[in-house]
């Protein structure tokens, strides 16, 4: 995403965000964050590219032995439809968008559900890190993001996201020990998150943004024939029951119920190529 793109889109999603919460008090909004600078964008994104083995034509092949994760883990007869499991990912590029227009907020914490290879968590524990002082007193280094987690159902993915923080973590200790030292924690479990066991529903209950790619739902977890109108009954009552009043929640092609105390935030237009031309994020608020 170009730089004018990565504004222009983020100015609409903070319009639309910004005009319904006006009734609040002034005085009460929370302190947001200065937004990611274009360059540390391409950084990170590098990094967690190396991280991935994203080189030359290597991201195919890493797409196609995470879709052989979802294969196999789809012929345990335990194991959703195999209608009910796509895998999609988004970029870092877009992450940051999505993150600049919610409005991150100091010691927020971070759910990527159905993580994946991870991309998205490791993309999210450096995006905000604080890399002002550039190492002269390391001391001073932070990071917005108090902690990253990512959950995922499919064994072999989590796996694989693990693999992938580990080598981030050596790559990071090689050529970019301070931004290491202000990387924000990282978790990755396997989880279900429509059926929470104790470990999955504390990480929900800190959690403060959530995302989700939703292609994950295509089938009989949704209702609609619209990508990006598709009702998610199922993943809205389980997030509802799950996450803490305040939680902002992140849903790319796909729709949660205000029902289940979800308040509708804003529409934003994304570029990703698994579900092109384009993707819709909608930002909700967790009451």
């Amino acid at each position: 995403i170009s730089t004018i793109m990565h504004l222009l889109v983020v100015s609409v999603f903070v319009l639309l965000y910004i005009v319904p919460a006006s009734v609040n008090a002034f005085s009460s909004a929370p302190v947001i964050v200065p937004e990611v600078h274009p360059a540390h964008v391409t950084k990170i994104t590098q990094l967690v590219q190396a991280a991935l083995g994203d080189e030359g034509d290597a991201n195919n092949n890493r797409y196609a032995f995470a879709r052989d994760a979802v294969t196999n883990f789809q012929e345990n007869d335990e194991s959703p439809p195999s209608n009910e499991l796509v895998y999609g990912e988004l970029s870092v590029e877009v992450l940051a968008t999505i993150l600049d227009a919610v409005g991150v907020q100091e010691n927020d914490v971070f759910l990527d559900i159905g993580s994946g290879d991870g991309a998205l968590v490791l993309g999210a524990s450096l995006l905000y890190a604080d890399t002002t002082n550039n190492g002269d007193d390391a001391s001073d280094s932070g990071n917005a993001m108090k902690m990253c987690y990512g959950v995922d159902i499919v064994p072999g993915l989590v796996e694989r996201s693990r693999s992938h923080h580990r080598i981030l973590q050596d790559v990071l200790q090689d050529n970019e020990s301070f931004l290491q030292q202000s990387q924000a924690n990282i978790e990755l479990s396997l989880g279900d998150i429509h059926q929470p066991d104790s470990q999955l529903q504390k990480i929900l209950d800190e959690t403060t943004i959530a995302v989700c790619f939703a292609t994950t739902w295509s089938a009989d977890n949704s209702v609609g024939t619209s990508l990006q109108g598709r009702k998610l009954p199922k993943l809205s009552k389980a997030l509802s029951h799950g996450l803490s009043s305040g939680c902002r929640v992140v849903i790319i092609d796909g729709k949660l119920d205000e029902e289940d105390d979800f308040q509708w935030m804003g529409d934003l237009k994304i570029l990703c190529p698994d579900t092109a031309p384009y993707s819709v994020a909608t930002l909700y608020h967790k009451q």
